[in-house]
This record gives structure tokens, C-alpha cells and sequence, in this order.
């Protein structure tokens, strides 16, 4: 029997999130053991910033629960990632781990590929803002395989599963998992399913997460626009991230240790 990790980030009891990581399991195709974790019961601490994780042989010196969690990922064969939206993005308790990837993230190689599911939900179509986006993104960072993700509407919990649509969308979710992956949707990016887009220049799109470039070129009848994209972002690649929160950051270390003298004469003529 496969065991699946739900992550929830709401602190409301049988919240939308909740029911449909339950519902999700339940409809993976295979029986599985169901292992629910509430971000909001955890003690997870601010990131501060000083790099005393880097290594694969350092850890976070903040003493919480972050570790209990990466583990609880570790021995999961797959993770189903919930988070209502507030104020247009993922609730905050999401930010506060996502924060906590650079420390994560010198064990990438322990979670690397592990299947993930993602459900989004809010309580009004069209109030989603980048919840999805930054939950996959998080997802991605930590070395998951987003298999799929979705935002799901409804304000009153239980409401996500009123509309039958909402209940063959969760199920098609939830075969995701171990499954065929689902495929992204229109407009969104084809490398890391953002849906958010940034225009440095007319007719040229750039996904702020990935790095995935695309060209917005007319048709030749001229009363339409296709997307003509470039290669993938590189990014999210295991490589990259590898690179940017093992080798990078710890450069950055050694760095800021050769000019502190420097940057001292700056830093201090604003102590207070």
C-alpha cells in the first residue's frame, strides 16, 4: 500500500482544502494510506537568513518542526499540497515554508521526482490571483513532480464539491498522482504551469518563475495571436536549483566574508 502525504495549509476544521485531499486520495485508482498534516499545528519558524544550513551535512539551526516535515515528505510515495487563498495569494503559513526551501534544499536529492498534486481554493472565480502559481512554485522548489494542480471555488466549506464539475476535476487530480500527469492548461506556462506572464518588450513574454521566453506573434490573417515559445526555463531543472541554493549561495558566503570590511563602511552609517 502507497502512502500519501496531504499538506494543509487552512486552519479551518474539514476546510475545502481538507475534503478534497481526502476525496483526491480516495480517488487515486490504488488503495493508499493517508497521512494529513496541518501547516497552522506546526511550529515553523521565519527563515533568517544566515546560511548556516548550507551543506548536506549542516542543518537549520532554528529549532521547529521543519525537519519533522521534510521527513514526513521523505517517506510519503506521493504529497497532495492544499492552500485556500487569502488576499489574492496562498495563505501565509505557505510563504513561512516556502522560505525555509534554502535549508530544504541541500537534501533536493532525497525528494527529487516524488510525485505532487496541488489544489488551490478560493472562494470567488476570478479572485484566484497567483495562488496556484506559488504553490507550484514552492512545490517545484522543494524537487517535487507536480503531477497537476487546480483552483477549486467555493467560500462556505464543502462547497468545492457542490458542483459536479468540482467533482470530476478532484478525482481526475487525484489519478494525476500516480498517473498520467495532467496537462496544463491553456495560457498558462508550458514548463512550470504558471499562469502569471511578464512583457519586458512588445510582443515578448517572460514566465517570472522559470525563465520560459515566448514570442506573441499574429496570425498571418492578422485578426489573432499565437505564442510561439522558446526553450524551457531552466530554472526549476534539478541542475539549477542544485547549483543556485548549494554552490551560489555559499559563494555568496565566502564573498560577503572577503568585503565585510567594505560593506561595513555602508551598513553602518545607517545603525540607529
Amino acid at each position: 500500500m502507497r502512502r500519501v502525504l496531504g499538506i494543509v495549509a487552512s486552519q479551518r476544521k474539514l476546510a475545502n482544502g481538507e475534503i478534497l485531499i481526502k476525496e483526491a486520495a480516495a480517488s487515486v485508482g490504488e488503495e493508499v494510506q493517508l497521512d494529513l498534516v496541518k501547516l497552522t499545528e506546526l511550529k515553523l519558524l521565519p527563515c533568517k537568513a544566515c546560511y548556516a544550513c548550507l551543506g548536506q551535512d549542516k542543518r537549520c539551526s532554528l529549532d521547529d518542526d521543519l525537519y519533522s516535515l521534510f521527513d514526513r515528505i521523505k517517506e510519503a510515495d506521493g504529497v497532495i499540497f492544499s492552500s485556500p487563498c487569502y488576499a489574492l495569494g496562498p495563505a501565509g503559513i505557505t510563504k513561512l515554508f516556502g522560505d525555509r526551501i534554502i535549508a530544504l534544499a541541500q537534501q533536493i536529492d532525497q525528494i527529487w521526482g516524488k510525485p505532487c498534486v496541488i489544489i488551490g481554493t478560493a472562494g470567488i472565480k476570478g479572485w484566484e490571483g497567483y495562488t496556484l502559481s506559488a504553490l507550484i512554485t514552492y512545490a517545484r522548489f522543494l524537487g517535487l513532480n507536480v503531477k497537476d494542480a487546480h483552483m477549486f471555488i467555493g467560500a462556505l466549506p464543502g462547497e468545492a464539491l457542490v458542483d459536479p464539475e468540482g467533482k470530476e476535476r478532484i478525482k481526475a487530480l487525484g489519478q494525476s498522482l500516480f498517473g498520467n500527469p495532467h496537462q496544463p492548461e491553456t495560457g498558462r506556462c508550458p514548463t512550470c504551469w504558471s499562469d502569471l506572464w511578464k512583457f519586458p518588450e512588445p510582443n515578448h513574454a517572460l514566465c517570472p518563475f522559470c525563465g520560459q521566453e515566448a514570442n506573441i506573434l499574429p496570425s498571418d490573417q492578422g485578426n489573432s495571436w499565437h505564442w510561439e515559445f522558446g526553450p524551457s526555463g531552466s530554472r526549476l531543472t534539478k541542475d539549477y536549483l542544485k547549483e543556485h541554493f548549494q554552490v551560489w549561495l555559499k559563494d555568496q558566503v565566502q564573498e560577503f566574508v572577503k568585503r565585510r570590511k567594505e560593506l561595513a563602511l555602508i551598513r553602518n552609517q545607517y545603525r540607529s
